[in-house]
């Protein structure tokens, strides 16, 4: 399990018992629902053991946080039925079979504590998920995302992905190359993806197809961080139109239980469900009628003022006059095509939208980020009869899993160059368990003391050292040589413990035998100072593991190392620094 820090520990408790009663402590939890075609259906819910439905948002089953597998079904969170969304419809579908539709299906959902946005964002705010058919945009930028987890790897649609630094919108179409990075898994397993990252316990992989039922579990709806204090859902449901692909209806659960599956409901759990925003104001039904047009993901942050209050535009007013509130729309429905208000393009079902822009170029909504920048292939970009289909959608807040806690998820941090070697989602640093100095170097002939520390930026690892990733060990604060050439120095280390003996005027900080790193390297510096201590050593100590020629270094061996180097003054002229020690990391 990955660290977490202390402030994504505590979380507020939401202030409806019936929160309490459907699974887990009510707190911040990761919370999703799945499509009726998928094998969880019907599964007992890890907590309850009530069979899970498409209706019920559901929670993974180690603690609401998402982990790395094999996992065990999830929970729900929030049951579709009595004490939690209400719907009329979910009585009769517990237990159903999966890939019978049961008119009970939740494809969007928010607990209105998105965002909002700022005109400036920070890297890794938009998580979202796609279906099984997605593809994603090759090469931008790299795994895991849509593009390698998709067919034939087809975890995709299993996966949650976040955004790598997306500037202020709206963005147009032409913004390519911006992309994404896998954040959460599906089953939290490497197989058949070479990656294995935190997951929800649902079912990898899920191929693209159109027979019923699917082999695997397509993950509908996604909140990363949810409640946070909220007493309301905000969902929507499904249509019943005919997907253009498959040639076969939706699940219908809107009509199912009296709704539009343009509609964004508010559901204060305890209280009477609401239309929160009728399909009309997000520019929805204005095509082909009632009906028409169906939301397939949202995020929403609600300013507490009862009812909907769209704003006029991008970040007007959000979280103050006016609400946040995002969206996309599920291929098939007729505003696809259509174009919207803010660039005139034609509407994808891969595009973020908002309600219609005041004063637009069409009734219809707005692109804020259109599916190109998030790493989503169109088919007004790609010549495809079908472009990719953006199905859930959430804005963070705060980073979900940031261990190293510098304010960036850690997904977004590996994909900006952070290591992790392993592919299991978790930056490197993270895992390893520190590098600590000891011991005291000797004073050299211009009066310093060499230290020695990890310069990294990688962790001392099998596995970094098996992927040709550095792990630099340094020695700073050494003398230069008078003369040309400039002295001489190496590392040295012992896998039997420290020690603490005088040598060479100095103290041997490591027990023997002692090992040393060639070859021996030029210290550098300032070539002739008296004064200065300009001149260092620095060796990668994963590349000493990788090479084999010292089988005590294997995952979990503790290492004592410190620095040496030729001096010009007395006490045998040499340099010695203080040691460190550190564990490989497997």
């Amino acid at each position: 399990m990955r660290k977490q820090p202390s402030n994504q520990r505590v979380h507020r408790a939401l202030s409806i018992a019936a929160v309490a009663a459907t699974c887990g402590a009510a707190q911040a939890q990761t919370v999703f629902s799945i499509e009726y075609r998928g094998p969880t259906i019907a599964v007992p819910s890890t907590c309850t053991g009530v069979p899970i439905t498409e209706g019920d948002l559901l929670t993974p089953a180690t603690g609401g946080v998402p982990a790395l597998g094999p996992l065990a079904p999830p929970c729900i969170f929030i049951t579709a039925g009595p004490g939690g969304l209400g719907l009329p419809t979910w009585a009769a579908c517990v237990g159903h079979p999966p890939g019978m539709p049961c008119g009970v299906e939740v494809d969007a959902v928010s607990f209105g504590t998105d965002g909002p946005l700022l005109a400036a964002m920070p890297p890794g705010r938009v998580a979202f998920s796609v279906d099984k058919f997605a593809m994603g945009i090759a090469g931008v930028p790299k795994p895991p995302a849509v593009w390698t987890e998709g067919p034939p790897i087809s975890e995709a649609a299993g996966d949650v992905f976040v955004d790598l630094g997306l500037p202020a919108g709206p963005i147009p179409p032409a913004a390519l190359g911006i992309g994404h990075t896998g954040m959460i898994d599906g089953n939290g397993m490497a197989f058949p993806s070479a990656f294995a990252y935190p997951g929800v316990g649902i079912i990898e992989p899920l191929p693209p197809g159109c027979a019923l039922p699917d082999p695997g579990d397509n993950l509908d709806a996604i909140d990363v961080d949810g409640p946070l204090g909220s007493a309301i859902v905000f969902f929507s449901l499904d249509a019943g139109f005919v997907d253009p692909l498959c040639g076969m209806p939706y699940s219908g659960s809107a009509a199912a239980n009296g709704l539009l599956p343009g509609m964004v409901v508010a559901k204060p759990l305890g209280g009477a469900a609401v239309i929160y925003a009728a399909p009309p104001m997000l520019g929805l039904d204005l095509v082909g009628g009632a009906g028409s047009d169906d939301l397939d993901a949202l995020a929403v942050f609600e300013n507490g003022v009862a009812g909907f209050q769209p704003s006029p535009g991008p970040y007007m007013g959000w979280g103050g006059a006016t609400d946040m509130l995002l969206f996309s729309v599920r291929r098939g429905s007729a505003v696809v095509g259509m174009p919207d208000s803010i660039f005139g393009v034609p509407i994808e079902p891969g595009d973020i939208l908002i309600p219609p822009v005041a004063g637009g170029g069409s009734p219809f909504p707005g692109i804020l980020y259109s599916a190109e920048s998030i790493g989503l292939a169109t088919a007004r970009s790609f010549a495809m009869p079908f472009g990719d289909e953006l199905d859930a959608l959430d804005i963070i807040r705060v980073p979900r899993f940031d261990c190293n806690q510098n304010g960036i998820e850690d997904a977004v941090d590996i994909a900006m160059g952070a290591t992790d070697c392993n592919l299991n989602g978790i930056p490197d640093k993270c895992e390893f368990s520190g590098v600590t100095t000891y011991c005291t170097g000797k004073v050299n002939s211009n009066g310093c003391v060499p230290s020695i520390g990890f310069a990294g930026p990688d962790i001392v690892s099998v596995s970094c050292a098996a992927s040709g990733a550095v792990a630099n060990i340094t020695v700073t604060n050494l003398s230069p040589r008078p003369g040309a050439p400039s002295h001489i120095g190496q590392l040295f280390y012992s896998t039997t413990g420290p020690s603490a003996i005088p040598f060479l005027g100095g103290t041997l900080c490591v027990k023997g035998p002692i090992k040393r790193i060639p070859p021996l390297v030029n210290t550098g510096g300032t070539i002739g100072s008296t004064t200065l201590c300009d001149s260092s050593v620095t060796q990668d100590f994963n590349a000493r593991i990788a090479s084999g020629v010292d089988p005590a270094l294997i995952a979990g061996a503790t290492v004592w190392c410190q620095g040496w180097a030729r001096d010009t003054a007395p006490f045998l002229g040499v340099q010695l620094s203080n040691a460190l020690t550190f564990t490989i990391a497997p």
